[in-house]
C-alpha cells in the first residue's frame, strides 16, 4: 500500500476537516448503540421501551428525508451539518444529563431520539451531496472509501469503549461522549469554507420536491438501483439480525454470534482499501456482483454450517456490501448534478429507511409461520434472482466509471 497515493484525498485541506469531522461523530454513534438501550434498563425500562426508544429515530427520518433532500440542495449544505450537528449534540447532551441526574424517564428519551431523527433526516442527503462539494471529482471513489473505513474502524472500536464505559460509569457518561463528538463534528463543520455549495434560488417546496424525483425516475439506472437496495435492506439484513440470533442459540451459541458480528465488522473495514486505489470501468455491474457474496453466508446460516463457515461467510458478505454502497456512492456523485443530488439521494435513503422496519416484521412473522430454513432460502433465491437480473439491464451495465476529464452530469429531470 502507498499511503501517499491511497490517501491523497486527505491532503485537500477542506475534505480533511470532513473526515475528521464525521469520523468524530462515527465514534459517538457506536458507542451509543450499545449505551442506550442500557440507558433504558437503567432507569427501568424493559425490552419493549428499548425497542420505542431506539425506534423513535425512524418515523422521522421517513417523515421529513425527502424534505431535508431540499434543504441539502437549496442551502449551504456546510450550514445543513453543521445544524444538525448541533441539534444532534443538544439532544445526547440533554439525555446524558437526564441520566446521569437520575430524572430520566422512557418519555423523555424517546422524545430527544425523536428530536434526534428529525435531525438526522436533513444530515442524511446533505452528506451524499458534500463529499463532492469538497473532494476532486478523481477523488471521489477515494474519499467514499476512506470515511468508510473510519466509519467501519470506529464501528469495531466503539462498541467494546462503550462497554467498559457503561460498565465503569454508566450508560449516562457514553451519551455524554456522544454529545462530544457531535460538537467537535459541528467545530470541524464550522471550519469548513463558505461558500463550497452555492446557494439555490427558493422554489416553492412541492416544486423542488418534484424536481428531484424528476430526475430519479428519469434515470433507469438510478430507480433500479435503490429498488434492489430497499428489498436488501427488507430481506437480506433482516434474514440476517433477525434469523441468524435464532439459529446461533442451538449452533455456535452467543458468543459464536458475536463473533459472527466481529467478523461482519472486519471484512467490511478491509473491503474498504481496495477502492482507494481501484477504480472499476462498470462500477455498478460490479456492485451487484459483490452483493450476491451474501449468498454463501445466507446458505451457511440456513444449514447449520458451522462456526468457521459462517465467520468466513459473513466477512466476505460484509465486505460485499460495503463495497457495493462505495462503488454506488460514488457513482451517484459523478453523474447526477451538484443542484439536484441530495434530493436523488433523499429518494434512496427513503428506500432504505422506510422498508427496513416493515422487513424486520415481515422476516420475523416469517420465520414463525413457515420456519427458518424456507424463510431464508426464499431471501437466497428472490436475492440472486435481482442482483443476476441487473447487471442484464442496459441502463446498468452502461453506467460506467467517469474520469475527470470526461465527466459529463445529468440534466435535472432528463433521461440520459
Amino acid at each position: 500500500m502507498n499511503a501517499t497515493r491511497d490517501f491523497a484525498v486527505l491532503r485537500q485541506p477542506a475534505f480533511r476537516r470532513y473526515f475528521v469531522g464525521r469520523s468524530v461523530s462515527e465514534l459517538g454513534t457506536a458507542m451509543t448503540q450499545v449505551a442506550l438501550p442500557f440507558a433504558v434498563f437503567a432507569i427501568g425500562g424493559d425490552a419493549g421501551d428499548v425497542g420505542l426508544v431506539l425506534g423513535a429515530t425512524v418515523l422521522p427520518k421517513v417523515a421529513l428525508v425527502l424534505l431535508g433532500g431540499v434543504a441539502g440542495d437549496r442551502l449551504e449544505r456546510r450550514k445543513v451539518l453543521l445544524g444538525t450537528d448541533v441539534c444532534m449534540a443538544l439532544c445526547q447532551a440533554v439525555t446524558a444529563l437526564l441520566l446521569l441526574s437520575g430524572a430520566g424517564r422512557v418519555w423523555h428519551l424517546a422524545l430527544l431520539q425523536i428530536l434526534y431523527g428529525c435531525a438526522g433526516a436533513f444530515a442524511l442527503p446533505a452528506t451524499t451531496g458534500a463529499v463532492p462539494d469538497i473532494a476532486p471529482k478523481n477523488l471521489l471513489q477515494q474519499a467514499n472509501s476512506v470515511m468508510r473505513v473510519a466509519r467501519n474502524a470506529f464501528g469495531i472500536l466503539g462498541p467494546p469503549c462503550a462497554g467498559v464505559l457503561v460498565t465503569v460509569a454508566g450508560p449516562g457518561w457514553a451519551l455524554a461522549v456522544d454529545a462530544a463528538s457531535f460538537a467537535a463534528a459541528a467545530v470541524a463543520m464550522a471550519g469548513l469554507p463558505a461558500g463550497l455549495r452555492t446557494r439555490q434560488p427558493h422554489a416553492r417546496l412541492l416544486r423542488d420536491v418534484t424536481e428531484g424525483w424528476r430526475t430519479f425516475v428519469s434515470q433507469p439506472w438510478i430507480w433500479m438501483m435503490v429498488t434492489s437496495f430497499a428489498v436488501y435492506q427488507a430481506t437480506v439484513l433482516p434474514a440476517i439480525y433477525v434469523a441468524g440470533p435464532g439459529i446461533a442459540r442451538s449452533t455456535v451459541g452467543v458468543t459464536g454470534w458475536a463473533a459472527v458480528l466481529t467478523a461482519r465488522a472486519v471484512g467490511a473495514l478491509v473491503a474498504g482499501f481496495p477502492l482507494l486505489r481501484w477504480r472499476p470501468h462498470r462500477p455498478l455491474m460490479l456492485a451487484a456482483a459483490l452483493l450476491l457474496l451474501d449468498v454463501p453466508f445466507l446458505v451457511a446460516l440456513w444449514s447449520g454450517a458451522g462456526l468457521a463457515a459462517l465467520l468466513l461467510g459473513a466477512a466476505v458478505a460484509a465486505a460485499g456490501l460495503n463495497a457495493a454502497d462505495t462503488l454506488w456512492e460514488t457513482a451517484l456523485q459523478e453523474r447526477v448534478p451538484p443542484g439536484v443530488i441530495a434530493r436523488v439521494s433523499s429518494y434512496d435513503w427513503l428506500g432504505s429507511l422506510a422498508f427496513a422496519p416493515l422487513g424486520y416484521a415481515a422476516v420475523g412473522g416469517a420465520v414463525d409461520a413457515f420456519g427458518v430454513r424456507a424463510t431464508l432460502l426464499a431471501i437466497t433465491v428472490t436475492h440472486v434472482v435481482i442482483h443476476m437480473a441487473l447487471p442484464c439491464l442496459r441502463s446498468v451495465r452502461r453506467t460506467e466509471h467517469l474520469d475527470s476529464a470526461g465527466a459529463v452530469p445529468l440534466e435535472a429531470g432528463r433521461g440520459g
